[in-house]
């Protein structure tokens, strides 16, 4: 990679292009979280979620306390192709849990104080909140494809993720949302499959297909997988690997089991794999040239990657 310095940036720079003119690694980038609350707002939707969600100031202190407790994760969403200029005073939420043994919930709010009742569903909290009967899923559909078109957050994100939006929502209108940041910008189009919490980037529309239903399939195609949400850079470079390498592989036979860095910053990531085994998976860490990471960025910056080195059996 070639290092950019600050006065170097040229006119009409656009993140994701430069990213992939680089070939920049996706790898080991997907969201730290592995916890969700997607609130339905089909306008306003400012710098960040936070910023652009409409709820009164206290309403979004409680919400943010709640949430930050939980470790999760904030998200607006809206239908690809919406175009409306009022949300009125009825919203869909959902609340995404990876590990809950209930992992999606849908609802509605019909003001502010039912989105705090939502969002305390993460604690436990009330069992009997306004509630979506869900539609059993159909085999071989997803349930949630979430596509980050968040274009006052950075233009690559609208220009390259609503055309891989509209493409999703061409073939499961019911399981597609456009969301808010998902982070990576350089990455877009960005796709995450919830509630497996898969994070695909580098995505156009012709990769929609094939990259989803691979996955639906139980054949995870690790060409655009950033990694899966919830875990450790290093881990979701094991993860990534063990797919790349060890495939065909569905994407609930590989499960992350230990994971330790040494101060020489290589780490060993043990790996259960269903009709595999144990894997340990071994790597280090490098630090790239700086360069510009988003398209608002004012400074160029390095990227931290976990790069995935090796893969063996381990022998009981």
């Amino acid at each position: 990679m070639t290092a950019i310095e600050a006065d170097q940036r040229p006119p009409g720079f656009r993140c994701s292009t430069a990213a992939r003119d680089r070939h920049d690694q996706r790898i080991g980038t997907a969201p730290p979280q592995n916890r969700w609350f997607l609130i339905e707002q089909p306008t306003g939707w400012g710098a960040t979620a936070w910023a652009g969600l409409k709820v009164e100031p206290a309403v979004k202190e409680t919400l943010m306390a709640i949430l930050n407790h939980a470790n999760a994760r904030v998200m607006l969403i809206r239908r690809p192709g919406r175009e409306t200029d009022t949300i009125g005073d009825r919203r869909r939420w959902c609340v995404v849990d990876q590990a809950a043994a209930e992992p999606v919930r849908w609802g509605w709010a019909d003001d502010d104080a039912e989105l705090i009742r939502a969002a305390e569903l993460f604690a436990g909290a009330h069992p009997d909140v306004c509630r979506i009967a869900d539609e059993p899923t159909a085999a071989g559909e997803p349930r949630l494809l979430l596509v980050c078109t968040h274009g006052r957050k950075d233009v690559c994100c609208a220009t390259r993720g609503r055309p891989v939006a509209a493409r999703a929502a061409e073939l499961w209108p019911e399981a597609t949302w456009e969301c808010t940041h998902t982070g990576g910008d350089r990455f877009a189009g960005n796709l995450i499959l919830l509630p497996e919490g898969a994070c695909y980037g580098g995505m156009d529309p012709d990769d929609v297909e094939p990259v989803v239903r691979a996955q639906l399939e139980g054949r995870v195609d690790a060409s655009h997988l950033r990694g899966p949400c919830g875990q450790s850079s290093p881990v979701q470079a094991a993860v990534v690997a063990a797919y790349d390498r060890l495939g065909p592989l569905a994407w609930d036979q590989v499960h992350p089991l230990t994971e330790q860095v040494d101060e020489d910053e290589r780490w060993t990531v043990l790996l259960e794999i269903d009709g595999v085994g144990l894997v340990e998976a071994t790597g280090h860490h490098e630090i790239t040239d700086k360069n510009f990471l988003t398209c608002k960025a004012e400074l160029p910056k390095r990227m931290y990657l976990s790069i995935a080195d090796d893969l063996k059996p381990v022998v009981e």
